[in-house]
Formats: C-alpha cells, structure tokens, sequence
C-alpha cells in the first residue's frame, strides 16, 4: 500500500489536519474565480479533492463541481459534508487521479500540493496526461504547488503537539529531491506509537514549464501566494500555476 493510500485514510489525518484554514480556502476559491470565471468555466473537476474542503467552496460559489480522490474515507466525509449543506451541484468520487474519468470538463484543479506523491517522474506526468485527457479543447488546468525553493531553505526540522490526548511529534528532511514528514503518534491507543510519512517530490517551476509544455499544455499565468501576488521563487509560498489546454 502505498503511504498515501494508508494515511489519508486514517482517521489520525483528518484529527491532526482538523484545523486548516478556512480563510485560505476561501482565498484560493477567489483566485480561481478570476482565473476561470463560472460564466465561462462552469464545470469543474477538482482532482485529489481530499475531504471537499475547495470543492464544496467553489460549489457554493455557483460552479458544478466533480471531486475525485483516492481515499474513501475522505469522499465519504465529503459526501456528507455536501449533503448537511444541501448542495445540489456537487458531487464526489472514488478514484485514482492518473486514471481519467470518462466526459470532460472546463476546468480541473489540483491544489493543496495534491501532487508529486509518486517517486518516478513519469508516474507524476501521468496526472498531467490525465487531466488533458479530461479538458475540453481550451480548457484551464490549475496547479497549486508547494515552492520548492523556499521549502529548501526554510524547512523546519521538527515539531510537536498534542489534540485529544493524543501527543504527535514531526520530523521533516530533504532526502533525493524530496521532502518527507514522518509524524508519530506517541498515544492513541494503548499499543505501540503509530507512525506515518508524507513524500512530496521537490518539482520547481521549471520542471512544471517542460513537463506541461510535454503533455499539451501552455502556462498563462503563475502565482505565488492565495491573494494572487507573482511568483517569486526566493519568497513566494507557493506556486500556483494556470495552464490552457493546447
């Protein structure tokens, strides 16, 4: 199994994660409603969707939105998410982000750095491959990705916490041009600390520029933060980028 299948299903994620910003999502969510507007783009995918923290936002922005994820938990706390807010236009999916879905779509996002998990290069450009697959000609692909350099030169080494009586600690490291988090989870039952890692490939922008360019893509915009400011590879904190199908 591979790290992600068995973490984001665990419900240690969703507890240690509980918090993520709201705000910030609904920042991204007004990004994204400037780079592709509903009017034109009403229909959108948004691949790795996780527990449908962006696909329900837009969702109640007026876009028909499709979230797809590998993890069933994460669809199942999405569905019934949608479904207390009693939102029609929203639907979530199991599956496998390489793997196209059948139609097509105005738009796709992959955001939340939901992507680079897999160690070969080529495995990675399949997820690209994909969502060309799945636009429509003209279509928008939007990626929202850590920045690399600054995770070089900022990472923090270790941190520690506890929720619910449950202590975790962090240890985070570069190794082969990837950034690993191992998390260990000292007491949440009686039996042995439980421990999980996240990998995430240090692709930079460059990197992006060649391999959409390979996979039938052109860049139109790049962002590095959630309120739309250009990106700066010394500063920025992340690296949005806006692609068109070619």
């Amino acid at each position: 199994m591979s790290w992600f299948e068995e973490w984001f299903d665990s419900p240690l994620y969703e507890k240690l994660y509980a918090n993520r910003n709201e705000k910030e999502a609904a920042q991204l969510a007004g990004l994204i409603e400037e780079a592709i507007p509903k009017e034109n783009y009403p229909k959108i995918l948004d691949l790795g969707c996780g527990r449908g923290r962006h696909s329900i936002t837009l969702a109640e922005r007026g876009y028909r939105v499709t979230g797809v994820d590998l993890s069933e938990e994460a669809i199942r706390k999405a569905k019934k998410r949608a479904s207390e807010k009693n939102l029609k236009n929203v639907e979530f999916l199991t599956g496998d982000m390489r793997e196209p879905l059948d139609g097509t779509f105005d738009a796709i996002l992959n955001l939340f750095t939901t992507f680079g998990y897999f160690l070969d290069d080529d495995e990675n450009k399949s997820v690209l491959k994909s969502a060309r697959q799945m636009l429509r000609p003209e279509g928008i692909f939007v990626i929202d990705f850590l920045n690399a350099a600054q995770i070089k030169r900022e990472i923090i080494p270790e941190d520690c916490g506890s929720f619910k009586e449950i202590d975790f600690q962090i240890r985070r490291y570069i190794k082969d041009e990837m950034v690993f988090k191992d998390i260990t989870f000292k007491n949440p039952s009686p039996d042995e600390p439980v421990h999980y890692q996240e990998r995430v490939k240090l692709y930079d922008l460059n990197w992006f520029k060649d391999s959409l360019d390979e996979c039938g893509f052109s860049i139109e915009n790049i962002y590095g933060d959630y309120t739309g400011k250009p990106f700066n590879a010394e500063k920025s904190s992340r690296l949005i980028m806006i692609s068109r199908r070619n």
